[in-house]
């Protein structure tokens, strides 16, 4: 988590939007759980015959 916290306040700063780092991060948390459920459900189809075909 302290990787992110710093990587936000680099882009952050950056940007020019040095202070914002909460609100940019209230953006893009959804993002980042949308994306969490989508790869652990693709790997949770992979380990059923529905997607089993894709592993060797």
């Amino acid at each position: 988590m302290r990787r992110t916290v710093r990587t936000l306040a680099i882009a952050a700063a950056v940007v020019g939007l040095q202070g914002k780092e909460g609100d940019i991060f209230r953006k893009v948390i959804g993002y980042s759980l949308a994306l969490l459920a989508l790869i652990s459900l693709l790997v949770l189809l992979q380990s059923t015959p529905v997607l089993g075909w894709m592993l060797p």
